[in-house]
């Protein structure tokens, strides 16, 4: 994909993106800057170079910032939102004990808001594995929600984690 279609494409995929992924510690404008610069050595840059550029954008903010808090303080302490699902301790709990690759998927499709097929690109792999992963993600977030909440353990986890994600950056698809 063309550098210039990249970065007219996913503009708001980047701003969103950089702002759950760094909780506050930077302006997730100027690291979407920052992703697209870090791009322009790549003529022809894939998803997944996004990502691995979002990344390494991010960890050098983190890298800049010195407080040591946890992930789940991060996460609880930077926002509130309203709404019928707002974040609580137990979804954002359930989800930062999730291996990191069913975390990543989970927040890559709900909180970037990326197709399968996006989503997949940007985890190298193909549909049918990405659809088997996070069925195995969604059962395992559902597993560890419903332990404390045993009213959500068959809710809608799209709208669970999604209800959870810090920020207030949402992707707008072209």
């Amino acid at each position: 994909m063309r550098l210039e279609v990249l970065a007219t494409k996913h503009r708001s995929l980047a701003v969103t993106a950089c702002e759950w992924r760094a909780f506050g510690l930077a302006d997730p404008e100027r690291l979407a800057d920052a992703v697209f610069d870090r791009l322009l050595s790549n003529p022809d840059p894939t998803l997944a170079d996004f990502y691995a550029a979002v990344d390494q954008v991010v960890q050098q903010a983190y890298a800049r910032y010195t407080a040591e808090d946890t992930i789940l303080d991060r996460l609880t302490g930077n926002f509130s939102m309203p709404g019928r699902h707002a974040p609580t301790d137990e979804m954002l709990q359930a989800l930062s004990q999730l291996r990191t690759r069913h975390r990543l998927l989970l927040q890559l499709r709900y909180w970037d808001g990326l197709s399968e097929a996006e989503a997949a690109e940007a985890l190298r792999i193909d549909e049918v594995s990405f659809a088997n992963r996070q069925a195995k993600a969604e059962a395992k977030f559902l597993g560890r929600v419903s332990r404390r909440r045993p009213e959500l353990a068959y809710g809608n986890v799209a709208e669970l984690v999604a209800g959870a994600k810090p920020g207030r950056h949402v992707r707008r698809v072209a």
